[in-house]
């Protein structure tokens, strides 16, 4: 399987909430509630508000046969939006996305990543030997779901 992690392509900006709103739904639902995941991903997409926060935040996609398997938008030291199509999970395609981001890093000096990750994706980085610093208490709309802060250093 050859995954390509590229740039960002406006041309993908309609399949990345979709592919967001279906990874959160078919991989979180043993973390969270009906009501959480719906409040976290919810399913009526707002096409415009993803493309402009997408064209600010230019995410790395991961991409098999010009197919969006996944993505995550990095910034400074943060990783957020950290996203793997529940059918290529577990085939290397996190795995990827993330050594882009330990380049990245490398080429800019960073010594320390940060990310706030859901109960789902906790040992993912962990595996990476990402270090829990807290638990949070995240609300959104009338929920509140639990994700965890945490760190890994490079140097």
């Amino acid at each position: 399987m050859n995954i390509q992690i590229i740039n960002y392509d406006k041309s993908y900006s309609k399949k990345i909430p979709v592919l967001f709103i279906n990874t959160i739904h078919k991989t979180c639902n043993k973390d969270y509630n009906k009501e959480q995941l719906e409040a976290w991903a919810n399913p009526s997409i707002d096409y415009k508000a993803w493309e402009d926060r997408l064209s600010k935040t230019k995410p790395y996609l991961s991409i098999i046969d010009n197919t969006l398997v996944g993505f995550t938008e990095f910034y400074e030291d943060y990783i957020d939006c950290f996203y793997v199509d529940a059918n290529y999970q577990g085939k290397g395609v996190g795995k990827e996305l993330l050594n882009h981001i330990f380049k990245i890093a490398k080429q800019n000096g960073i010594k320390t990543l940060r990310v706030d990750a859901s109960i789902t994706a906790k040992p993912f980085f962990e595996k990476f030997g990402f270090k829990e610093l807290r638990k949070n208490l995240v609300s959104r709309g009338n929920q509140e779901l639990v994700n965890y802060s945490l760190t890994l250093n490079l140097s």
